[in-house]
């Protein structure tokens, strides 16, 4: 991601943060951003964030809903 592209009042995490979030290892977060599936914005060589809404969309793309869900009387 480059400067143009940060938003003003995104909310950033750290690949634990994220890791947390999402219930998988750090390493996943990891492989998941050298992908290019999850925008990071990196600073230097340590400094890594990710924007909380643009990887939740892209994670949201992987969920299936219940049987129960959608479902009206």
């Amino acid at each position: 991601m480059n400067p143009a592209e940060i938003k003003a009042g995104a909310v950033w995490a750290t690949r634990e943060q994220l890791a947390t979030r999402y219930c998988v290892h750090p390493r996943t977060i990891d492989e998941w951003r050298k992908q290019g599936n999850l925008p990071a914005f990196k600073q230097g060589t340590r400094l890594i964030r990710f924007d909380i809404t643009a990887c939740d969309l892209w994670i949201s793309k992987f969920r299936y809903a219940a049987k129960w869900e959608g479902l009206t009387k």
